[in-house]
C-alpha cells in the first residue's frame, strides 16, 4: 500500500511520504510523482483563469476563477519534480528526491488563496486546495503513482 502524504502549506502544495516504496522503486515513484505533479498544476492553472476584468467591468475582480488581468498569478504558478529546486524573486523552493511541489511566488498569491488583506472582501479562493481535489478524484494521485510502479514490476520482469 502506498503511505502517501499530500498538504498544503501556504502557497504550496507538497506531494511526499513514498520513501519505503521509492527504496524498492525510484525511478517508477519519480515518474508518477511528475504526472501527478504537472496535472495538479495545470487543475490550478484553470483556477486562475477567469474572464479578464475587461470582459464584464469590475464586478469580477473578485471572482472565481480567479479573473486574469496581468497574467503574473498565472506566470508565477509552477512546479517542482523529485529533488528540484528553482528560484522565484526572493523565495527558494526545494523537493526532495521522492516529492512534488506546486507553487505560487507571486508576492500576492497567498492574499488571494486565502482572502486576506486586500481580498478580503471576496473571500478564500483557494485555487491550490481545489487544483488537489480536482485532480484526485477517484484518488487518482495514488492511482498514477501505482500505475508507474505496476509498469515498472512488468519492464523489469518480477510480475
Amino acid at each position: 500500500m502506498l503511505n502517501l502524504n499530500v498538504t498544503i502549506e501556504g502557497d504550496k502544495v507538497i506531494i511526499e511520504g513514498l520513501d519505503k516504496i521509492a527504496d524498492h522503486m525510484p525511478d517508477a515513484v519519480q515518474r508518477g510523482l511528475l504526472r501527478v505533479v504537472k496535472g495538479i498544476h495545470r487543475m490550478a492553472y484553470e483556477f486562475l483563469s477567469g474572464p479578464g476584468l475587461e470582459a464584464k467591468g469590475a464586478a469580477l475582480a473578485g471572482g472565481y476563477p480567479v479573473p486574469v488581468r496581468t497574467g503574473h498569478l498565472r506566470r508565477m504558478l509552477d512546479w517542482l519534480g523529485p529533488g528540484e529546486t528553482k528560484t522565484a524573486g526572493d523565495h527558494t523552493f526545494t523537493a526532495g528526491p521522492m516529492e512534488a511541489m506546486v507553487y505560487n511566488s507571486a508576492e500576492y498569491a497567498m492574499v488571494i488563496h486565502e482572502g486576506r488583506g486586500s481580498s478580503e472582501k471576496y473571500g478564500r479562493r483557494p485555487y491550490l486546495e481545489d487544483a488537489l481535489d480536482a485532480f484526485n478524484q477517484g484518488d487518482r494521485i495514488r492511482n498514477t503513482i501505482a500505475e508507474e510502479i505496476d509498469e515498472e514490476v512488468r519492464r523489469s520482469g518480477l510480475s
